[in-house]
């Protein structure tokens, strides 16, 4: 079988989830940031299907202290400041993967998947396709995206409606893209509404790390 390598992109701890800022202070909205990626982090380098998890930011520091003790084979690599933004973000990885393992499938995970669980990291490596998406819960978004040739150049167009750009990315190369749809891959938390449709045990383990969150309604 061929190797599988995770990148997972990773915001500062200053810039991200602002559309919970209604509802959680700085701090907290940090501490969410980064419970969030440690969880998404730990289950990929827990997975027997990934070989290596890059992360990358261009908030470094961050990284290392919000990811410190996770173990694993796990990478953080730095995105340039005259290349901005997630897609070129994750053409940074892809170009460093190319140079490192250019035989390996490329496996782009979102840092903030709080009920992301091993089986489904799995059901995406071991689904059959040059392309395999994992639909949000919207059926706008992409969570998580499969490439089994990562030097064809197949472009990033995560952001609105990313699903539906993906898709036409790969028809456009005569490629059918399979689809991965399933709860921990396609709920991430943006918004107070994400947060009510996790399940408890979830919301529970992210009120552990994070205690502001408890004060956030469950029913929207």
């Amino acid at each position: 079988m061929r190797t599988t390598v995770a990148v997972v992109p990773l915001r500062d701890g200053r810039s991200g989830k602002t559309r919970l800022a209604g509802d959680l202070g700085p701090d907290d909205r940090s501490c969410l940031v980064a419970a969030l990626a440690r969880h998404v982090v730990a289950t990929l380098a827990a997975t027997d299907a990934v070989a290596r998890v890059v992360v990358v930011t261009a908030d470094a520091a961050f990284a290392h202290a919000a990811l410190g003790g996770v173990g694993g084979a796990v990478e953080i690599l730095t995105q340039p400041t005259d290349r901005p933004g997630l897609n070129a973000a994750l053409d940074v990885a892809r170009e460093r993967l190319l140079l490192t393992d250019a035989d390996a499938r490329l496996l782009v995970v979102h840092a903030d998947l709080p009920a992301l669980a091993a089986v489904d990291v799995a059901a995406l490596v071991d689904a059959a396709g040059p392309v395999v998406v994992a639909p949000d819960r919207t059926g706008t978004g992409t969570n998580a995206l499969l490439l089994d040739r990562p030097a064809a150049g197949f472009p990033y167009a995560f952001g609105p409606e990313s699903l539906a750009a993906h898709r036409a990315q790969a028809r456009r190369r005569g490629w059918v893209p399979a689809e991965v749809d399933r709860p921990g891959l396609a709920v991430d938390l943006d918004t107070v509404a994400d947060w009510a449709v996790l399940p408890a045990p979830v919301r529970a383990r992210v009120v552990a790390a994070v205690p502001g969150m408890a004060a956030l309604p469950v029913a929207v």
